[in-house]
């Protein structure tokens, strides 16, 4: 594994061989990340979220605490993904907030500047388009735009073919 010096690495986290984490990525406790990622520089990672193998996350990204990113996933440069269906400064008194965190299964891609919004899970497979949002449960092998997200029916022909991807 490779971590940059101006990284923030909580001692707790765990941190998978040949996984590299650039400059000024914060990596919170008891963060789990497997083998052979990355996390870009500036990117989040809340405590308590898993990372799959092989996954990149990009520049500046945010990961609530608690997420869980499957294997080989993609997240593109700025994505926020959130937890909080009514974020407010807590007053004393306050109940704590019902923490919803992203669930994003393996192979899934998440274009630049996507925002998921709290309690959403992106499926195995899925596709999100930059610059979406996405409010509502993307399913497994289908690929959403726009704000909000909705479905695309792409070709057969298209380069990102679904059916290539179901499992054998």
């Amino acid at each position: 594994m490779r971590i940059h010096p101006k990284a923030d690495v909580d001692p707790s986290a765990i941190i998978g061989e040949g996984t590299v984490v650039w400059a000024n990525a914060g990596i919170l406790a008891d963060v789990v990340i497997g083998k052979g990622a990355s996390i870009g520089r500036g990117a989040e990672i809340g405590r308590g979220s898993t990372v799959g193998d092989g996954t990149r996350i990009g520049w500046n990204c945010f990961l609530p605490p608690n997420s869980k990113i499957g294997k080989n996933v993609f997240l593109g440069p700025g994505v926020v993904c959130t937890d909080d269906k009514h974020p407010k400064i807590p007053m004393p008194g306050d109940k704590p907030y019902n923490a919803q965190p992203p669930v994003i299964g393996d192979d899934a891609a998440i274009g630049a500047a996507v925002i998921i919004l709290p309690g959403v899970k992106i499926g195995i497979g899925a596709r999100v388009a930059a610059g979406s949002i996405v409010t509502k449960d993307v399913p497994n092998y289908v690929c959403v735009r726009g704000g909000p997200a909705k479905f695309v029916d792409l070709p057969m022909d298209h380069e990102w073919n679904p059916l290539r991807m179901l499992p054998k």
